[in-house]
């Protein structure tokens, strides 16, 4: 019974932010599926046979049935829905359900992305406050999210390129952050005796390699550096905010969403 009050007061916020209830067929052709979502996905499927041998499916998942529902229908136009009902699907899990209530909004045929996606993210977050339920959390699986975050931050392009490459080994990830806020990888009398070195290089010929390097690209990487500088006072910071606050890998959303200088988009 609570489970099903949770439903109906989750379904009055959809319906409040524009979101209309879709219907999508129970059975579905198996073969369509598997084609547009992966072999990986036959195994989770409980499939049969119809009378003329074609391999029909109960709906593994409602966001799936639903987004072929929208291509069937032919539209090209921008589609708010939300869908409730069950989804059927195998697991390796013997204590898992075969039978899943499953309850979510999608946009589809969105010509502004970015500004749909935080319209998703708000009206989830709205319901989750609608219900009052405690000790929630919100996976947002777009890793574009993450890569604007990163391009938000007043830190050098090369350190950008740097956690963006990075942010799949969590390890080495976290040392990164930390390397940017105490500056631990940077001596300052190493910086220095660079810097004179560069100068010196400067009259070589540019033509000249330096351990299998062309003169005139060792000049040109650390002319970048020169003019792209790390901040301590800033890196500071921004470490400490990505740490505690918007490291998205474990990121409550709403507290990010409080962020004054965070502006949650994808592309």
């Amino acid at each position: 019974m609570k489970s099903k009050n949770y439903s109906e007061n989750i379904i009055k916020v959809f319906k409040k932010d524009g979101f209309v209830l879709s219907e999508p067929d129970v059975l579905l052709d198996s073969d369509y599926i598997i084609q547009r979502s992966g072999e990986n996905f036959r195994k989770l499927m409980l499939t049969f046979e119809d009378d003329t041998g074609k391999s029909m499916c109960l709906r593994p998942d409602l966001t799936v049935a639903s987004c072929i529902k929208y291509l069937k229908d032919n539209s090209k136009a921008n589609s708010k829905i939300f869908y409730s009902g069950q989804a059927y699907r195998r697991s390796n899990n013997l204590k898992d359900k075969v039978v899943n209530d499953q309850l979510g909004i999608e946009i589809l045929g969105s010509k502004n992305k970015s500004t749909d996606d935080l319209k998703v993210l708000k009206t989830i977050v709205s319901s989750i406050e609608k219900i009052k339920i405690k000790n929630t959390s919100i996976k947002v699986g777009d890793v574009s999210l993450f890569q604007k975050l990163i391009e938000s931050l007043k830190i050098p392009e090369r350190w950008k390129m740097r956690l963006k490459r990075h942010f799949w080994r969590p390890q080495y990830f976290a040392d990164l952050l930390n390397r940017i806020e105490t500056n631990s990888d940077v001596n300052p009398s190493a910086v220095d005796m660079d810097k004179k070195k560069f100068f010196e290089m400067k009259n070589l010929n540019q033509s000249n390699e330096i351990a299998n390097r062309k003169v005139s690209e060792i000049l040109s990487r650390f002319d970048r550096k020169i003019k792209d500088p790390r901040s301590f006072v800033e890196n500071k910071k921004i470490a400490k905010d990505k740490k505690h606050r918007v490291l998205l890998s474990n990121c409550p959303f709403i507290e990010a969403s409080k962020l004054k200088n965070l502006d949650v988009k994808s592309t």
